[in-house]
C-alpha cells in the first residue's frame, strides 16, 4: 500500500500552514510502522527527521540493536548519535506534563502511562545495548560485518583497516615490486607490455598510468576477474569493443587500400586530370595518392591516404580541396568516387584507432593485473583491508550463493529497521549492500512476522560526489524498487518531500528558485525533473543576494614586481581584485551589519562568513593574505592542503636537513629566518656574505657566535643542541622536543596563527606513523615525507571565530549566515581533463580503456565523452545549488575570468536568471576601501516584517566576579582508579585455582565428563528461561513446546517432554516465580565499587533475572556447562560469592528489602536457593582476604 502525498501542499500558503504541513510530513516520515523515502531540500532538517524516526522506533518497542542507521560521514554519525542520546537523556528527567507534550508532538497523539514510563527508560535501554545504537558509516558497518563473519568473507579474523597514508605506502611498494619484476623475472608478457607502454607514453605517461590504475583498482579488479572467467583480457576487450579475433593493427591499416570508387581506371583518370588542370591543393592530393600506390607497408600507405583525403583533425576534406571544376567537367563521375573514398577512409581510420586502443588497453591491463595483485598480496601478508575492500567484500559476502544465505539468516535475527542518510550520494555497490540487507524485510516469513522497514532521506539536487561513485539517478531508482517490494506485501510506503527550510531567509531561497526555474539551469537536478521550490520558516527575516560584475583581465598588464613571491598573483590580476573586494566587504560587515540567529539579532562576526570556491587555486592564497595580512581578520585558511606545502612544516624540514647535514647552507638559511630563531633577512645576509668560499654558513655562524656580546651565541648553542638531540632521539621525539621543550609550537602559532596547530599535530602524527611502519632514521623520514607529501584535511569549525574558505564539495552539510560564492569562470567540462585510463559505458557493458594520446580517439571514445560532458554539466549545476543553499542570510556571487567569457559559468547563470526579474533585482554600485564596482542586488522582501530581540555586546553581558580563593592553589593528587573485578571470578581471590568449570571444553578432545546431549540440554534450558517470561503463563507451555520441537527435533519425544516439564517446573517455584513474571527484568547490568583487603575494586556484572516483589528483591543467576550440586552445601564457593557481591552492590538501591538469591543449573533445570549465611560468609572471606 503506497501513500504518496508528494505533490500535496498546505491548503493555505501561509507560514503557519507550511509549519503545520511540514510537521505532519515529518511525523509521516518517522512513522515506525512504514517504510519511507524522503526528498528533503537543503536546510529542511534531514537529521531531525532521522533522529525522530529512531526515537519513535524505540518508543514502539524496537530493540536498539535492531536499528541500523547508515550515515555518509563519521561527523554525521556522531551528530545524529548525540542528538538521539541528548533527547533520550532529557526525557528521563522531564516532568510528566512536558514529556507528554514532547511525545505528542512527534507522534501526533498523547501517550498513555505505559508509553510514558517506557519513554523514561529508553535512555538506559539504549546505553545498555551491547555495542550501542548502530549509528555509523557504511564503512564502519561493513568492517563490523566482516569481523563477524571472517570465515565466510574469506578475510583474516584479526584484520585491520588501512588508512589513506598506509595505503599510499603499500601502493608505492607494490609499484616498486612491479618495476623490479620486469628485470628480474622471465615474464615475457609483462616485459612486452611495459615496453609497449613506454614506447607510447614515455616515463611520465607510465607514472600517470600506474597512478590511474591505483585510483581505479576496485573497478579494474572486478573487470580482470570477469575477464579471467571469459577467456582472458584480450577476448573480453574484443567482445566489448566488437573487434574480431583476427583483427590487428596491420589488418586494420591494410583495409584502407584499395579505395572504393577511386582505384584502377578511376584513380588513373584522377591523377591524369590533376596533372593537366588541377590546382595546387589538388596536385598535393594527387602526389599523396601516387605515394600510396608505391608504398608496400600498410601503415605508411595509410598515412599517405589520410594526408590525401582528410584534414589534420581527421575530418573529410571538402570537395574544393580534392577536385576542381575543370576536373569535374572532364570526369563528373569522380566527385561521387571521391565521396565514397573519403567515407571509406573515415571509417577505416576509426577502425584502426579502435584496434590501436585495444592493443594499448590490453598492455595497460597486464600491468594493472600485476600491480593490483602485488598490492593485494602485500595487504594479505599484513592482514589488512583498505576502505574499498570493506565495501566490496561486504557486498560479495551478502550476495554469495553459498555463505550469503547463512549470513542473511544470522543478520535477519538482528536488523529490523534500516535508515539511510544522504541517500543521493550512496554508490551502486553500497546500494547493493543495503538492498541485500533488506531483501528479507518484505518477503516470506520475515514480512509476516512483523513490520520491518527501510527508510532513506536525501536530495538528488545535492548529489555532488560522482568522483566517489555516487549516481544521483539511483536515488529515484532505489525508491521505485523499494516501493515495489513494499507494495508486494501490502505494507505502507510513503514518498515525502520537505520543501520548508529552517536555515535560509525567503530572499535567499527565492533567488535559488528563480535561478533554477529555467529548465536549462534545472537540468540534471533530479531524475523526474521536479520543479525547484523552497519555502522559508524564517518569515519576515531580511536577507539579500548580491551579484557582483565579473572581473576580466586588463588589456595592458602592469610591470611585474621581481621581489614578489614567484607564486603570488599580480595586484592587477582578476583573482587578486576579487580577493581585495571580498576582504573589504567582509571588513565592512563585521561589527556593523546584523543577522538574526535563533530569533536574536546580532552583528556579524568572522565565524559567520564562509567563502566557497570550485577549486583550490591561487585565489585562496590571495584572499587569505588580504584577510589576514591587510585586514587583520582571523581566517581558518584552506580546508585541506599538502603537509609539505605549509610553511611551518617546511621550516621543520629545513631543521631536519640541517641536523642531518650541517653543511646544507640553504636549509640553515631558511631555518634561521623561521619562527624557531626569528633572525632577520639582514642577519642571515651578514652571516652568509662574510664567509669565505670554502666556509659553510654553519661554520661562519659558529665563528661569529664566539664574538663578545654576539646575539648569535644563543642561536649557535640551540643549533648544537638540536644536532646532539637528533643523534639519540627518535624522529617523533626529536620534533616533539623542538615543539614543546624549546617552545617551537608557541613560536609558530605566534607568527602563523592558530591554523598552524592542526598542521603541526599532523606532522607529529606522520612522524609517529613512520616510526611504526617505515625505515628508521631522520634521513628516511625526510625522504618519505617529501616524496609522499600527505594531504591534511582540517575541520573548520564556525565556533573558532574565523572566516572559512573551502570548496563547495567540502561545504556539504555546512551553513553560514554570510556566504561568498566565487566563480573562477572555468568550464564545467574540459576534454583535456578526461582521464586517459577510464571506464567506457557501452549499453549495459562497461569496460576500461587507455588512451595514451589523441591518436587513439574513436567513435566509442567520442560517444563516451559526450556522456561524461553531460554528467559533468549536470553536477556543475548541482554544485551551484549546494553553494547557494549554504547561505542563511546573505549571499554574494562574484568571480573572475580569463580573456574568453564563459556564458555557462555559475556567475553567468545566476546573473542572467536574477536579472530577468526586474521587480526584485536592481542594479547596485558597491564601494569599499575607495574602490567601486557594479553589480545587482536581489531582495524578495523590502523590509523586515518581524521584530526580534537584540543580543547585547559581550561587555554588557558579563559581570565581574572575584576569583575563588582556591583557584590558584595546587590540585590534590588524583586517587588511583579502582581495580576491576568480575563477580564471576571473585572466587580466585580466595583460591587461585578456584575454577568451577567442571565440564571439559570440546576443543580439548573427545573425552568429556558430560555428554554432548547434556551440553545441548543446558543451552536449550538457558534459552527457554530467557524467552518464556515474555509470554503469559497460559502461553508458556505452547511456546516451550514449539521451541523444543524446532531446536531439539532430533531428540526422542520423551526427552523433549522431560525438558519442557523441568523448565516450567523451575519457573513456577514459589521462591523465584516473580523473577519470571512480566514485571521482571532480564540481563540487568550492574556496576559499583567495594573494598577488598584495603584495595578498592570496580565491580561490573550482569544478573540473569531481577524482580522486585513487595518487600523482596529476587536475584536469579543461570549456570550453564556446570555440574549441578545435589544440595546447597555443595554449591561452589565462586557461585555463592558471585551472588553475594551482586547483593552487596544492589543493597544500597533497595534499602530495607530482603534479598532472595537462587541459582538455576541449566543442565537439568535444577533450582537451588542460596542461604543468607552462606553469602555473608563468602563476602566476609573475600573482604578479609
Amino acid at each position: 500500500m503506497t501513500i504518496d502525498p508528494f505533490d500535496a501542499g498546505p491548503a493555505a500558503d501561509t507560514p503557519e500552514s507550511w509549519i503545520d504541513w511540514t510537521s505532519a510530513r515529518q511525523r509521516l516520515a518517522s512513522d515506525p510502522a512504514s517504510s519511507a523515502w524522503v526528498s528533503a531540500n537543503a536546510g529542511s532538517g534531514k537529521t531531525h527527521v532521522l533522529t525522530q524516526r529512531v526515537i519513535r522506533l524505540l518508543l514502539a518497542g524496537c530493540r536498539p540493536s535492531a536499528i541500523l542507521c547508515l550515515t555518509y560521514t563519521k561527523a554525521a554519525a556522531s551528530e545524529m548519535s548525540s542528538r538521539v542520546f541528548d533527547r533520550l537523556a532529557e526525557w528521563a528527567t522531564l516532568p510528566d506534563s512536558d514529556l507528554k507534550d514532547r511525545i505528542a508532538t512527534i507522534e501526533g497523539k498523547a501517550p498513555d502511562r505505559i508509553k510514558l514510563a517506557e519513554a523514561r527508560r529508553l535512555f538506559a535501554k539504549a546505553l545498555e545495548t551491547p555495542g550501542g545504537l548502530k549509528i555509523q558509516t557504511i564503512h564502519a558497518f561493513c568492517e563490523a560485518l566482516l569481523h563477524q563473519f571472517p570465515l565466510e568473507a574469506n578475510v583474516a579474523g584479526h584484520f585491520s583497516v588501512l588508512d589513506d597514508r598506509a595505503a599510499t605506502t603499500l601502493l608505492a611498494e607494490a609499484r616498486r615490486t612491479l618495476l623490479t619484476a620486469v628485470s628480474t623475472e622471465s615474464d615475457a608478457e609483462l616485459a612486452q607490455s611495459l615496453a609497449y607502454v613506454l614506447d607510447l607514453a614515455d616515463e611520465s605517461g607510465l607514472e600517470s598510468l600506474l597512478s590511474a590504475i591505483i585510483a581505479n583498482r576496485s573497478a579494474l579488479r572486478a573487470f580482470l576477474l570477469d575477464a579471467k572467467q571469459s577467456g582472458g583480457i584480450d577476448a573480453r576487450l574484443r567482445q566489448a569493443m566488437q573487434i574480431g579475433h583476427g583483427e590487428t593493427e596491420e589488418t586494420a591499416a591494410a583495409a584502407f587500400w584499395p579505395l572504393p570508387g577511386l582505384s584502377g581506371l578511376a584513380l588513373d583518370t584522377y591523377l591524369a586530370l590533376a596533372d593537366e588542370v588541377g590546382g595546387t591543393r589538388v596536385i598535393d592530393v594527387a602526389y599523396a595518392l601516387r605515394e600510396v600506390k608505391r608504398q608496400p607497408d600498410p601503415v605508411q600507405r595509410m598515412e599517405f591516404i589520410e594526408a590525401a583525403l582528410l584534414t589534420a583533425k581527421g575530418e573529410k576534406k571538402s570537395d574544393a580541396y580534392v577536385i576542381n571544376k575543370g576536373m569535374q567537367k572532364s570526369a563528373p563521375e569522380l566527385l561521387d568516387a571521391l565521396t565514397l573514398a573519403r567515407d571509406h577512409v573515415v571509417s577505416c581510420r576509426n577502425r584502426y584507432r579502435l584496434v590501436r586502443m585495444l592493443a594499448a588497453t590490453k598492455c595497460a591491463l597486464v600491468l594493472a593485473e600485476r600491480l593490483i595483485g602485488d598490492f593485494e598480496d602485500l595487504k594479505k601478508q599484513r592482514s589488512q583491508l583498505d576502505f574499498e575492500d570493506l565495501i566490496e567484500r561486504a557486498a560479495n559476502l551478502l550476495n554469495r550463493d553459498t555463505a550469503g544465505a547463512w549470513v542473511h539468516y544470522k543478520l535477519d535475527q538482528g536488523i529490523d529497521h534500516i535508515l539511510v542518510d544522504e541517500a543521493q550520494d550512496t554508490s551502486p555497490v553500497q546500494w547493493s549492500i543495503i538492498q541485500s540487507l533488506a531483501a528479507d524485510f518484505f518477503t516470506g516469513e520475515s514480512a509476516r512476522l512483523g513490520r520491518r522497514t527501510l527508510f532513506a532521506v536525501g536530495d538528488e539536487k545535492q548529489s555532488i560526489y560522482s568522483f566517489q561513485g555516487a549516481r544521483p539517478e539511483r536515488f529515484s531508482q532505489e525508491r521505485e524498487e523499494t516501493k515495489r517490494r513494499v507494495d508486494s506485501v501490502e505494507q505502507a510506503f510513503h514518498r515525502i518531500r520537505l520543501p520548508l527550510s529552517f536555515r535560509s531567509t525567503q530572499d535567499v531561497l527565492a533567488a535559488v528558485d528563480q535561478v533554477f526555474s529555467d529548465p536549462n539551469n534545472a537540468s540534471g537536478l533530479s531524475a523526474d525533473n521536479e520543479p525547484v521550490e523552497h519555502r522559508s520558516n524564517r518569515a519576515g527575516h531580511p536577507g539579500t543576494v548580491e551579484v557582483w560584475d565579473m572581473v576580466a583581465p586588463e588589456t595592458t598588464e602592469d610591470e611585474e614586481d621581481w621581489t614578489a613571491p614567484f607564486d603570488a598573483l599580480r595586484e592587477s590580476a582578476p583573482a587578486t581584485i576579487v580577493a581585495r573586494r571580498i576582504a573589504a566587504r567582509i571588513a565592512d560587515m563585521i561589527g556593523n551589519e546584523t543577522i538574526i540567529e535563533k530569533g536574536v539579532e546580532r552583528t556579524v562576526e568572522p565565524g559567520d562568513i564562509l567563502v566557497l570556491v570550485r577549486k583550490r587555486h591561487a585565489f585562496v592564497n590571495a584572499l587569505t593574505r588580504e584577510l589576514k595580512g591587510r585586514k587583520n581578520i582571523p581566517v581558518a585558511g584552506a580546508d585541506r592542503l599538502r603537509l609539505t606545502d605549509h610553511i611551518a612544516v617546511q621550516d621543520l624540514l629545513a631543521l631536519g636537513h640541517f641536523v642531518v647535514l650541517p653543511e646544507d647552507d640553504l636549509s640553515l638559511a631558511a631555518l634561521l629566518k623561521s619562527p624557531l630563531f626569528n633572525l632577520t633577512e639582514d642577519d642571515v645576509f651578514d652571516i652568509a656574505a662574510t664567509r669565505s668560499e670554502t666556509e659553510s654558513v654553519w661554520k661562519r655562524l659558529q665563528i661569529l657566535s664566539q664574538e663578545e656580546n654576539s646575539h648569535l651565541s644563543t642561536v649557535a648553542a640551540k643549533l648544537e643542541g638540536f644536532i646532539v638531540l637528533s643523534k639519540t632521539a627518535t624522529v617523533h621525539d626529536f620534533f616533539a622536543a623542538v615543539l614543546t621543550l624549546h617552545d617551537g609550537r608557541k613560536k609558530f602559532l605566534g607568527r602563523l596563527g592558530n591554523e598552524a596547530s592542526d598542521v603541526l599535530d599532523e606532522f607529529l602524527s606522520f612522524a609517529l606513523d613512520h616510526e611504526r611502519t617505515g625505515l628508521p632514521g631522520l634521513q628516511a623520514f625526510l625522504s618519505v615525507l617529501e616524496t609522499d607529501s600527505p594531504e591534511v584535511k582540517r575541520e573548520q569549525d564556525k565556533d573558532r571565530g574565523e572566516v572559512r574558505i573551502m570548496t563547495v564539495h567540502a561545504s556539504k552539510g555546512l551553513e553560514a549566515p554570510v556566504v561568498f560564492v566565487v566563480d573562477g569562470g572555468s568550464k564545467a567540462f574540459n576534454h583535456s581533463h578526461v582521464p586517459k585510463l577510464r571506464f567506457v559505458e557501452a549499453g549495459e557493458d562497461a569496460f576500461p580503456v587507455w588512451l595514451p594520446g589523441s591518436g587513439f580517439s574513436n567513435h566509442l571514445i567520442r560517444s563516451d565523452e559526450e556522456r561524461l560532458k553531460t554528467a559533468a554539466e549536470d553536477e556543475y549545476r548541482r554544485l551551484l545549488y549546494v553553494a547557494m543553499t549554504r547561505a542563511a542570510d546573505h549571499l554574494v556571487v562574484c568571480g573572475y575570468r580569463g580573456q574568453k567569457e564563459n556564458p555557462e559559468c555559475w556567475h553567468a547563470i545566476v546573473k542572467a536568471a536574477l536579472a530577468n526579474n526586474e521587480d526584485h533585482c536592481k542594479p547596485q554600485l558597491f564601494m569599499a576601501d575607495g574602490e567601486e564596482w557594479q553589480g545587482l542586488v536581489w531582495r524578495k522582501s523590502e523590509a523586515r516584517t518581524t521584530s526580534v530581540p537584540q543580543k547585547l555586546p559581550e561587555t554588557q553581558q558579563q559581570e565581574e566576579y572575584a576569583l575563588p580563593a582556591g583557584l590558584l592553589a595546587p590540585l590534590p593528587a588524583l586517587p588511583s582508579l579502582p581495580r576491576p573485578l568480575s563477580p564471576s571470578g571473585a572466587g580466585t581471590i580466595i583460591d587461585d585455582g578456584a575454577d568451577d568449570l567442571t565440564v571439559r571444553s570440546p576443543l580439548f578432545g573427545e573425552k568429556t565428563d558430560v555428554s554432548s546431549l547434556a551440553l545441548q540440554r543446558g543451552r536449550l534450558v538457558h534459552r527457554m528461561l530467557q524467552a518464556l517470561p515474555d509470554f503469559t503463563e497460559e502461553e508458556r507451555e505452547a511456546a516451550a513446546r514449539r521451541y523444543a520441537e524446532r531446536a531439539a527435533r532430533f531428540w526422542p519425544a520423551a526427552e523433549r517432554e522431560h525438558l519442557i516439564r523441568a523448565v516450567l517446573r523451575v519457573m513456577s517455584e514459589p521462591a523465584v516465580q516473580p523473577a519470571f513474571s512480566a514485571n521482571s527484568r532480564a540481563e540487568v547490568s550492574i556496576m559499583g565499587t567495594m573494598t577488598i583487603g584495603r584495595q578498592q575494586y570496580a565491580v561490573s556484572g550482569r544478573v540473569d533475572r531481577l524482580a522486585v516483589d513487595g518487600d523482596r528483591v529476587i536475584l536469579v543467576d543461570y549456570k550453564t556447562n556446570r555440574v549441578p550440586p545435589r544440595e546447597a552445601r555443595e554449591i561452589p564457593f565462586s557461585h555463592t560469592a558471585q551472588l553475594a557481591i551482586y547483593r552487596e552492590i544492589l543493597a544500597s538501591l533497595y534499602p530495607g528489602k530482603k534479598f532472595v538469591c537462587a541459582l538455576i543449573y541449566t543442565e537439568n533445570a535444577t533450582f537451588v536457593a542460596v542461604e543468607d549465611d552462606a553469602m555473608r560468609e563468602a563476602l566476609a572471606a573475600i573482604k578479609t582476604k
